[in-house]
């Protein structure tokens, strides 16, 4: 399943951890917008890291919005076609 990943973190350090780790697996659509495949357990264990990275930040914010093949074949975007993704493999 796709998964669209957001965040607001005012920290620097903590935000630059967080895009260490998703630049991993994720296909950064914006700044603090990425976009991903994963498998239901290993999103479980994504959203478990992410909780826990963001967590050194008070004020910190993270969305992790799963979008089933309806909405994913559905998605605009006015910037790079989704077809740049491919170099990522599902994890």
């Amino acid at each position: 399943m796709r998964y669209l990943i957001c965040y607001d973190i005012p920290d620097d350090k903590t935000r630059d951890n967080v895009v260490n780790y998703l630049e991993r697996f994720a296909w950064r659509v914006q700044y603090s917008v990425f976009s991903c495949r994963l498998e239901k357990e290993r999103a479980a264990l994504v959203w478990k890291d992410l909780l826990a990275i963001a967590a050194e930040s008070e004020g910190s914010s993270v969305l992790m919005v799963p979008l089933c093949k309806s909405c994913e074949k559905n998605l605009w975007l006015s910037t790079k076609p989704l077809e740049e993704e491919k170099k990522f493999l599902v994890v």
